[in-house]
Parts: C-alpha cells; sequence; structure tokens
C-alpha cells in the first residue's frame, strides 16, 4: 500500500499510556504525507523510525532522536493497518536506497539487489544473496513464495511465528474471559491474546473449567475451546500442521516430521516448516542436524531472518567454520543495512 505525498493519509488517534490505556478523551490529529509522521505537534520523519509493532488497533513506533538515543511513542490511530503499512513502505525504501548508495560508493553498485514484498509493499533488501522459491518480509512478518513457476498456496499469507511457542503457525486472536460471582461481589476478566491454536488449547480448557461454577462464562470457552482446535481453519494445503507442532514441543520428532512431510508433499516449498523442524531436534539436542533443517529453511527462504538467528550461533557452537562463512557473507550486507537503521 503505497502513500504519495500528492495523497497523504490523514487520521485521528489517541496518545496512549505503558499500560495501552488513553491519556486523555479527545482525539488528536495526525498525517502522513510518504516521508514525514505529523502526530498532533510533534514530526517524525520516516527515515528514523526503526520499529512499528502493531496489536490490533493499537501502534507502537520506536524512533531515534537527534541524541541518538531511542523513543517510542504509543497510539491508537483509527486506520492502524493502513498507517502501519505506508510506514513500512516509505521507510523501507528509503533504507534500500541509503544501502544502494552506500554500495556505490564502494564500487559494488552492480552488487544492490531488492525486493517488494508482495503482502505489504515494503523493499526488503537482498544484496549477496542468492534467488530463492520464498521471501520473508521482517515488516510484515509474511512468507510469501516468490518464484514464477510457482503458485502462492492458498492462506500462506496468515501463517507466521506464533508470540507464545515461537513455531511456524497460524496465530489468531483469541479471547481469555473470566467470570466469577462471590456473595455480593461479582464481575469478570477479559483480555485479548495472540497465539497460535496449540497454544490456546490448554488456556481454552483452563476457561471453561473456571467457568463451569458460574455459568455465564461457559460460552466464550466453548467458543474459544472451538476454534482452538481449528473449526474450519485447518483445511487446506498447510492442515495437520498444528497437529505437526504439537507433535514436536512434546519430543515426538518423528510423528510431527510425518505431518510436516504430509503438507510438504502439497506445499513443495515452506521455509516454515523446515525452521519448525529444526526448533524440535534443537529441543532433543541433536545440534547437527537442527543446523541442517535451518539450512534447508535458508535454501527455501535466503532471508529468513527466524531460521538465520538460530543457525548463525549454532554453525559457531558446532565448528562448522566453512558453512558459518558461507552464511556471513550472504548476510553482511543485511546486517550493515540494519544496523545504520
Amino acid at each position: 500500500m503505497h502513500v504519495s505525498p500528492e495523497a497523504p493519509l490523514e487520521f485521528k488517534f489517541h496518545w496512549l499510556n505503558e499500560k495501552g490505556q488513553q491519556t486523555g478523551l479527545l482525539r488528536k490529529k495526525g498525517r502522513f504525507d510518504g516521508t514525514t509522521l505529523v502526530l498532533d505537534d510533534i514530526e517524525v520523519p520516516a527515515s528514523v523510525i526503526v520499529h512499528v509493532e502493531t496489536r490490533e488497533n493499537r501502534m507502537a513506533l520506536s524512533a531515534m532522536t537527534q541524541s541518538g538515543e531511542p523513543a517510542t511513542l504509543l497510539l491508537m490511530p483509527t486506520n492502524t493497518r493502513q498507517l502501519k503499512a505506508a510506514l513500512d513502505v516509505s521507510r523501507s525504501g528509503v533504507w534500500a536506497e541509503m544501502h544502494r548508495e552506500a554500495l556505490e560508493k564502494k564500487g559494488l553498485g552492480r552488487t544492490f539487489r531488492s525486493e517488494e514484498c508482495p503482502e505489504c509493499g515494503a523493499t526488503l533488501i537482498l544484496s549477496g544473496m542468492p534467488a530463492s522459491p520464498q521471501l520473508y518480509c521482517r515488516f510484515c512478518h509474511t512468507l510469501s513464495t516468490i518464484a514464477e513457476d510457482l503458485q502462492p498456496p492458498p492462506g500462506e499469507k496468515q501463517l507466521r511465528l506464533c508470540d507464545e511457542c515461537g513455531m511456524f503457525s497460524k496465530p489468531r486472536r483469541f479471547t481469555i474471559f473470566y467470570f466469577y460471582f462471590l456473595l455480593v461481589v461479582w464481575g469478570w476478566w477479559s483480555r485479548s491474546t495472540w497465539r497460535c491454536p496449540a497454544c490456546m488449547r490448554g488456556e481454552a480448557w483452563k476457561m471453561l473449567a473456571a467457568n463451569f461454577v458460574f455459568v455465564l462464562g461457559i460460552p466464550v470457552a466453548l467458543v474459544q475451546l472451538f476454534r482452538s482446535y481449528g473449526g474450519t481453519d485447518l483445511a487446506g494445503p498447510f492442515r495437520g500442521l498444528d497437529t505437526g507442532n504439537i507433535k514436536a514441543r512434546k519430543g515426538d520428532v518423528g510423528g510431527a516430521l510425518q505431518q510436516y512431510r504430509a503438507i510438504l508433499e502439497r506445499v513443495p516449498h515452506c521455509a516454515g516448516l523446515k525452521y519448525n523442524l529444526g526448533l524440535a531436534l534443537l529441543q532433543q539436542g541433536d545440534k547437527s542436524r537442527a543446523a541442517d533443517a535451518f539450512a534447508a529453511a535458508l535454501d527455501e527462504c535466503v532471508n529468513y531472518v527466524p531460521a538465520y538467528a538460530v543457525v548463525r550461533p549454532l554453525y559457531e557452537e558446532l565448528g562448522e567454520t566453512e558453512r558459518l562463512a558461507e552464511l556471513k557473507a550472504m548476510w553482511d550486507d543485511e546486517d550493515e543495512a540494519e544496523e545504520s537503521q
């Protein structure tokens, strides 16, 4: 989603405190023209925004100040997704251009390579990296099939790492709800959480048991329990993913591998599945085979940050000097670009 200076994005927002609560009743005016984000009387160039995180309608921005220290802004804009996409497109484009200019100054301009995320439109730096069937976006966290001779599988863009277990899955929004009634005191407690269905199942059963006494919380618990076991969400080419992940977390690597292989027969290229297998093997202490699984994930998606973050220190620990040197040669440009942001 591209936002140009000719079509500025205007919105209203509430400031939030550290607990995510509104700090005032009246909404402020905001504006983004493709270059500068204006929040009431604060102006933030998109190029200095180093991180943007959203949860539902809330947004956290981390930006570098003139002193070199990071500052965090918490807000609740009226169009959170649209604003995040516009910021990511702008800042990633600026960083890519800065990286290209830096390479040209070194006489390496011809080595510059980038791709646009099919999902959010952000520019991803791939200098020094070979082509691969998939592409990872560190802005929207999607893993996309981009090879011209491959058809992206249905549901692919909804898969990413779960905040709870860290495995490649389909995280979604769940509601945790408890109703209580103690003599003259009654009320309820509720919060939203983002996690994969496999991580929600234990919480859903606990919620059902705790709400059973007072009845009123049972409908919510039943809905979340049903959703945690998938409902219709497990249909399609990635069916069996939750089952495989549960087996992997329980140490049943063979059972997990059986589920993952069945998915790979339908989806030949999926870095996330091989990443999950690497996590399962690592949990079992099989570091050598885990490193091979993470390397396989990088073969599927050359810029898959989750696999790189795990396999690099693993290579160092295993003394895989040649593989480590090859990995560093590919990722040095990306690391330098990230450090300069």
